[in-house]
């Protein structure tokens, strides 16, 4: 892809096409994940709609924009996060940039099929973290999601006045 053209499409999709895949990402039955993560400077919470395969012990991500896109800085930085997956948070820990021909063998044929269409040769792999240590889970309760962010769009809107009855 040639460089202009992953510079616009990293932009667009990071204003326009995330925020509308964020209202579904990470819920059963959809198949986009959603990554919770901190921010490396600034210590935010952010939420990452993205593809995400299941291998044994834990996950592959295809860095579809390269190893230097923020939620892939951000998280390599931090070493967890929080992904959710078919209506399930997974803690992840460990993530490694690996290429992708060093897991193909554990990935469905047709999504490495459709990875190396798209020109992915690249993916993150990460662990799933051991559900009995408290310390690689992410707190998700400061993390804006999707059913916070509803809640919030709808107290914005003024509550439209009520008819009075008549007697």
């Amino acid at each position: 892809m040639p460089i202009w053209l992953n510079w616009f499409m990293r932009r667009f999709t990071k204003h326009v096409t995330n925020p509308m895949t964020l209202r579904r990402a990470g819920r059963a039955n959809y198949r986009t994940a959603a990554l919770h993560h901190v921010g490396r400077k600034s210590g935010r919470p952010y939420v990452t709609p993205l593809a995400a395969e299941p291998v044994g012990g834990g996950f592959v991500i295809p860095l579809v924009y390269g190893d230097d896109t923020d939620w892939c800085l951000n998280l390599l930085a931090a070493g967890k996060a929080t992904l959710d997956l078919n209506g399930e948070a997974f803690p992840i820990l460990n993530p490694t940039v690996i290429e992708l021909a060093t897991v193909q063998d554990q990935v469905r044929a047709a999504q490495v099929r459709d990875w190396n269409r798209l020109g992915i040769r690249r993916c993150l792999r990460v662990d799933r973290a051991d559900s009995g240590d408290p310390s690689p889970k992410f707190d998700k309760s400061a993390c804006p999601h999707r059913l916070e962010r509803k809640e919030e769009h709808n107290n914005r809107r003024d509550p439209q006045p009520q008819p009075a009855l008549r007697e």
